[in-house]
């Protein structure tokens, strides 16, 4: 194989990582959790993306995501399954955000209400129309498609990987 040359992911050797991974942090490891933490960031940042928008309320739920595992990685029986847990955990979050932003989003958009909207995003303003306009239109999309489009496109991840990401 050419140095160039990818191997492909190898699902069994990706999930017996995350078990010895989960069982070190488990035992008390920060390097092995610091290791999880590098490997899924960019799947917990593209689930919250999904649901509230590429920026900063995105990186503060990877950061919420990241502390609330790290709470409760202990209540984790099987550690295999760390991929999946770690989705939810950042699907509810960014859920809970968005509920708990929901009236200020609101009334941002109402003309009388004397709350200013929020900024636009700085590296929004700085890329072309082309790109600006299929942002928009996928946010018209529903929760799963978005995160499915996330995952693979954003984040390089197989078909397969996403449909078990997601479920």
């Amino acid at each position: 194989m050419k140095p160039s040359e990818e191997q492909p992911y190898d699902r069994d050797r990706g999930v017996a990582e995350d078990r010895r991974l989960v069982l070190a942090a488990q035992a008390g490891d920060r390097e092995a959790f610091a290791d999880l933490v590098r490997k899924y960031t960019g799947v917990v940042r593209a689930l919250a993306a999904a649901r509230v928008g590429w920026g900063p309320t995105a990186d503060d739920v990877v950061q919420d995501v990241f502390l609330l595992a790290l709470r409760r990685l202990g209540s984790l029986s099987e550690p295999e399954r760390f991929a999946g847990w770690i989705s939810r955990i950042a699907i509810n979050r960014a859920r809970e955000v968005l509920r708990r932003e929901a009236p200020r989003r609101a009334a941002s958009l109402d003309p009388q209400h004397d709350v200013p909207a929020a900024p636009a995003e700085p590296d929004r303003l700085e890329i072309g129309d082309e790109v600006s306009r299929m942002l928009d239109a996928l946010e018209t999309l529903d929760e799963k498609t978005r995160t499915v489009l996330a995952l693979r496109y954003r984040q390089g991840l197989a078909v397969k990987d996403v449909a078990e990401q997601v479920g």
